[in-house]
């Protein structure tokens, strides 16, 4: 799996998430588990997500959110 975006926050984060689904792009959200445990500005480094996708469905995930990374 490959990095393609960081959210800006779980909820914007949470939205991929269900968009990706609703597409069947296999994806991992690196941290979303440690976001949670620890809310607010802890640190960048520590409270980042990243948005993981397979290889091979990177320029589809990429075309599902890109009004997400255009901001």
């Amino acid at each position: 799996m490959i990095p393609i975006y960081t959210p800006k926050s779980d909820a914007e984060a949470s939205v991929i998430s269900s968009l990706l689904d609703a597409y069947g792009v296999e994806f991992h959200m690196q941290g979303a588990a440690f976001s949670t445990m620890y809310p607010g500005p802890i640190s960048n480094s520590l409270n980042a997500q990243r948005l993981l996708v397979r290889e091979d469905q990177a320029d589809f995930a990429r075309q599902l959110i890109r009004d997400f990374m255009d901001e």
